[in-house]
């Protein structure tokens, strides 16, 4: 899939940082009541995730407190430590797998749903419900899998990165300079996901609008966004600026509150489980007008993509 050559001609006509910003924030309008669904979809996973901390967190916090027992008392230990261990790891492991495939399961269904919504609200294409739901059953499979290798690279990434900063700072014998290069390393590894994560959260919108997915929408990010990089870390920074201050948030009062989660105020979480659901939903606006405003920098027309979109829908279904 090659880039068009009217791409320098298109340049001239791209939107500047605030103009994405602005358009983002008038998707959920285009989108009419289709969007009312989807906010209550994204407020309902948001509190979830956010409610399962009062039902999570006491497992790590006391098999955290079973592992100080066992580091600092060498002759008192209990005689049955090890298997109240055993017992919270396998607790911990089967619920939490339950509720990360509940999770995926869940972003997956908002996620192509959301996208796909915001990108005919951007087009001026119209959307029904039922049409909609027809989408969602024919590109499910095609955008769990592009969802899936996003992950995996994401999960990649972070392991690299902290084994690789982790094993300078533990090298670093109080020497300046090797700790100088492990916080330079921080800084390197935080970049490159930045960068990265702009071109993965946009290879989920391809697989939610257009027919490549997988390895293909991947490779037609790649594409997309050359000559768009500046823009599209800028605008990743950003979102990920205010999502990192949601959960910092909510983690200083809990912090404050003590270490158990039931001091934490239900009130806080509804205001952050709010806000997260919001935030998310505005992220996904982001990137599907960024997305639109790749394909326009290389003097594609997204008319054309949502009009053979439509034919082909019509076809199938």
């Amino acid at each position: 899939m090659g880039l068009s050559s009217k791409s320098m001609a298109a340049a001239s006509d791209r939107l500047v940082l605030p103009q994405i910003l602005w358009e983002s924030s008038k998707l959920p309008i285009k989108s009419g009541q289709l969007f009312f669904p989807l906010l209550f979809l994204s407020l309902l996973s948001s509190s979830l995730l956010f409610f399962c901390y009062y039902s999570i967190a006491p497992i790590p916090l006391d098999l955290a407190s079973k592992i100080s027992i066992l580091v600092k008392e060498t002759k008192h230990r209990p005689p049955d430590l090890l298997t109240h261990m055993e017992n919270d790891l396998k607790d911990f492991a089967s619920i939490s797998s339950v509720l990360v495939l509940f999770f995926f399961s869940f972003s997956l269904f908002l996620t192509l749903a959301t996208m796909y919504t915001f990108a005919m609200a951007y087009t001026g294409s119209s959307l029904t419900p039922q049409d909609l739901l027809l989408r969602i059953a024919r590109r499910w499979y095609q955008t769990m899998v592009t969802k899936l290798y996003v992950a995996l690279l994401t999960i990649g990434l972070g392991v690299l990165s902290s084994l690789g900063v982790g094993t300078v700072m533990l090298l670093s014998g109080g020497s300046q300079v090797v700790f100088g290069v492990g916080v330079t390393l921080a800084f390197v590894s935080l970049f490159l996901y930045i960068y990265l994560l702009t071109r993965w959260s946009m290879s989920l919108v391809i697989a939610a609008v257009e027919e490549t997915w997988g390895i293909g929408a991947l490779s037609w990010a790649v594409e997309l966004y050359i000559g768009n990089k500046r823009r599209g870390m800028v605008l990743t920074l950003m979102l990920a600026v205010v999502k990192v201050a949601i959960y910092g948030g909510f983690a200083a009062v809990v912090m404050s509150s003590g270490p158990e989660p039931s001091g934490t105020p239900m009130s806080l979480t509804y205001v952050v489980g709010a806000a997260n659901a919001v935030w998310d939903l505005y992220s996904m606006a982001v990137y599907t007008v960024f997305y639109y405003e790749c394909r326009k920098s290389h003097g594609l027309d997204y008319a054309g993509l949502s009009a053979a979109l439509v034919k082909i829908n019509a076809v199938i279904y």
